[in-house]
C-alpha cells in the first residue's frame, strides 16, 4: 500500500507516519484551505460554511456569527498557521496534546471545503456512503481526525496503533 497514515501514541505524544503521496496531498489540502480562510485562495470559505448554526432558526444564528464569527475564524486560522509551521509536508508528524488539538481542529474545518452543503446539514447516510471526489476526501479527513483524537486522548500506559 502506498497511500497510508499510521497513527501511534505513547506518553502524551501522537506520531503520524504518512505515505509520501498521502503527506503531499494532505499538506496541499491544508495549505489550500488555509489560503481560502484569509481570502487569498481561489475561493473564500464563509462563516456559514465553517461554523454550524448556534440556534434552530437562521436569524439568531446569523446574529451569533456576526458577534463571534471573527474571533472563531481567528482561532481556526491560528490553528492552521501552527500546524503548517510545525509540518512542512514530510512523511512524519509528531505532536504533543496541544498540537493534536490543533490538527483535529484543522482537519474538522478542512472538511468544510469538500462538501456541497455544510457538514451539519448533510444526512447521516450520505456522510458515510462511499463516493468519488469531494465526499471521499471528506470521509478520509473525518477518519483521520477521529484516529488522531483516539490516539491523543488514549491512556499514557496503553500504546495506540491505528491505520488509515
Amino acid at each position: 500500500m502506498t497511500d497510508f497514515a499510521h497513527i501511534t501514541a505513547w506518553s502524551g505524544r501522537t506520531r503520524i507516519a504518512f505515505g509520501p503521496n498521502t503527506a503531499s496531498v494532505l499538506h496541499r489540502m491544508l495549505s489550500d484551505v488555509a489560503s481560502r480562510l484569509d481570502g487569498s485562495g481561489r475561493k473564500g470559505i464563509t462563516d456559514t460554511t465553517l461554523f454550524p448554526d448556534a440556534y434552530r432558526h437562521r436569524k439568531p444564528s446569523a446574529a451569533f456569527r456576526e458577534r463571534h464569527g471573527a474571533a472563531m475564524r481567528a482561532q481556526v486560522v491560528a490553528a492552521f498557521t501552527r500546524v503548517l509551521e510545525a509540518w512542512s509536508g514530510g512523511t512524519e508528524l509528531e505532536l504533543d496534546l496541544a498540537g493534536a488539538r490543533d490538527l483535529r481542529l484543522v482537519l474538522a474545518h478542512t472538511q468544510s471545503a469538500y462538501l456541497r452543503r455544510p457538514r451539519w446539514e448533510v444526512p447521516v447516510d450520505e456522510l458515510f456512503s462511499t463516493r468519488w471526489g469531494a465526499e471521499t476526501k471528506f470521509a478520509w479527513l473525518q477518519a483521520l481526525e477521529s484516529h488522531v483524537a483516539t490516539a491523543a486522548l488514549s491512556r499514557d500506559d496503553v500504546p495506540v496503533f491505528l491505520e488509515i
